[in-house]
């Protein structure tokens, strides 16, 4: 299947995953997996995610920033794509490497060994990649992914709660500037 050419590419939920293509002056570009379409990108893949954060109001340096505060120290960072998207995606070795392959945690259906420094990568639709990686190292960043969206997920979810003592005052609960004020009517 021929690679359509295009010239601006922004994530949407069906991006499986991005990897680089080298062209004969030894260039990085992406091809990038979407639904059963490859497209291809004059952009590297780490420029992709960038661009693609700052579509949807943010930059890559602060998603890496803020999935470290989140996760702790750690290198090839998972990243949040926030907002209606709501993606999160992981690269298969540092960014910073040209060859680096990112992928869509949601799109992942397993990671296999091919041998001991060789995995393969399934994503939806059938799709594999081999990749010179350790199946224990992509599970674990798989895994890490995971974690990030757990803990954005418990994060975000908006919660209010208190418990009140049994009596027979009554209680008034008002919002404030930033709190709920909860105040007990004095009793006549």
């Amino acid at each position: 299947m021929e690679a359509k050419q295009i010239i601006s590419y922004i994530i949407v939920p069906e991006t499986k995953s991005i990897r680089a293509q080298f062209n004969d002056n030894g260039e990085c570009h992406s091809l990038i997996l979407e639904g059963d379409y490859t497209f291809k990108e004059d952009m590297k893949p780490v420029e992709i995610i960038d661009e693609s954060l700052k579509y949807y109001g943010f930059d890559l340096n602060g998603a890496i920033s803020g999935s470290r505060a989140i996760l702790g120290p750690c290198k090839a960072v998972p990243v949040r794509i926030p907002g209606e998207i709501n993606m999160y995606w992981f690269p298969h070795t540092s960014p910073g490497q040209e060859e680096c392959v990112w992928f869509a945690l949601h799109h992942v259906e397993a990671i296999l060994p091919e041998n001991h420094d060789l995995s393969k990568v399934y994503v939806s639709g059938g799709h594999c990649f081999k990749l010179n990686a350790a199946e224990k190292d992509l599970t674990y960043k798989y895994d890490r992914t995971e974690k990030l969206e757990s803990r954005i997920s418990k994060r975000t979810v908006n919660t209010f709660s208190f418990i009140m003592e049994r009596t027979t005052s009554t209680y008034t609960v008002e919002k404030g500037k930033r709190n709920y004020i909860i105040t007990r009517k004095k009793d006549k």
